[in-house]
């Protein structure tokens, strides 16, 4: 089976097998190692993306699908999502903090630094003069 003849569904799913087979160890209760192992699958998924294997979309499906079927990468971005305001700004790759932003909306939680958008920094620049 040649590579033009792969469909976006094949290419999904196999895609999702590479990710799911590459979820570093998340340790037992270990904060670092569950935040260290998202960033790590997301950064898999990232140069996925940038080497045309899969689109954004296809990758934000995955992630989804490996929240509800992986308990190791559920684990791990719970945590994530959880310690997102201790994480600085360029340590999770796009599609990482895209994928954790909106886990953290769907469990209500309140926005961090991550996700002020320019406009809204550029007026808290204004407040603080």
């Amino acid at each position: 089976m040649s590579d033009e003849n792969i469909t976006l569904e094949e290419s999904t799913a196999i895609a999702f097998s590479k990710l799911r087979e590459n979820m570093p160890s998340i340790g037992i209760f270990s904060r670092k190692k569950r935040i260290k192992g998202y960033i790590q699958l997301t950064e898999i998924a990232q140069y996925m993306i940038s080497s045309k294997e899969i689109t954004e979309e296809a990758a934000m499906l995955i992630l989804s699908v490996m929240m509800r079927k992986c308990a190791d990468f559920q684990k791990a971005a719970m945590m994530t999502a959880l310690s997102l305001n201790t994480i600085g700004k360029n340590i999770l790759p796009p599609l990482g903090l895209k994928f954790i932003l909106e886990v953290r909306k769907n469990l209500n939680l309140p926005t961090t630094h991550h996700s002020n958008s320019e406009p809204l920094a550029a007026e808290e620049k204004d407040v603080q003069d």
